[in-house]
């Protein structure tokens, strides 16, 4: 069962719409987190309150993933029926998803400490500055698809995240057979792996819109 049945099933439901409305809170403190991030790692912009823009507001992904959690598990404890399994399953996934990228960012952001003490502005921006622009992008698609539960915006996020997944590791293979020197080297390859992981996880969103409930995150494997 697809995402946009579920969504048909709940059109005139309250609590599958509440849901929906947090998880585009978590996708979108996600994505202000990136571009905080990206503005310090890539642009050079000062690192001036990382516990606000950064942090406080992973804990707020945090506290609604439980909060999304609970709301599942009460509603089909007290009047849940049958038909609302699916959608409860793929509302369990998405915030694990929606989760984990506030997680990759945090690990993102951590590189800058990584970097050497003056860094090479221009080394960054010509590795990391449009593969960033590209996530950010992503981001905006992936909230739209989930949102409107639109099949063929969906399957662009997927195709979209799986080819920039590639490039990522190509990136890292390049970068590894550099003479770049090994700090820059290892904060770039960091950098790299934790983008392929937040457009992945970005991928399986959009995988509840387009897949049934036991294909999600599975969009491009053979089904035996």
């Amino acid at each position: 069962m697809s995402f946009r049945s579920i969504l048909d099933l709940f059109r005139e439901d309250s609590w599958s719409n509440d849901l929906v409305d947090m998880i585009m809170e978590m996708l979108d403190l996600g994505a202000n987190m990136f571009d905080y991030t990206i503005g310090v790692l890539v642009q050079g912009e000062p690192d001036k309150d990382p516990q606000h823009m950064l942090y406080n507001r992973d804990q707020r992904i945090n506290k609604l993933e439980r909060k999304i959690r609970r709301r599942v598990v009460s509603h089909l404890s007290v009047k849940g029926s049958r038909a609302e399994v699916p959608s409860a399953l793929i509302f369990m996934n998405v915030v694990k998803d929606a989760e984990r990228i506030g997680d990759y960012v945090k690990n993102l952001h951590e590189v800058i400490d990584m970097m050497p003490a003056d860094p090479d502005r221009k080394l960054y921006q010509d590795h990391l500055a449009v593969p960033a622009s590209i996530i950010t992008e992503i981001f905006t698609l992936t909230r739209q698809a989930f949102l409107e539960s639109d099949e063929e915006l969906a399957g662009k996020v997927i195709k979209k995240a799986k080819n920039q997944g590639r490039e990522f590791e190509d990136k890292i293979r390049t970068i590894t057979t550099s003479d770049l020197g090994t700090q820059n080297a290892v904060c770039l390859v960091l950098a790299f792996r934790f983008f392929k992981r937040v457009v992945a996880h970005m991928s399986n969103i959009a995988s509840t819109v387009v897949m049934p409930v036991d294909m999600i995150d599975f969009y491009d494997e053979p089904e035996n």
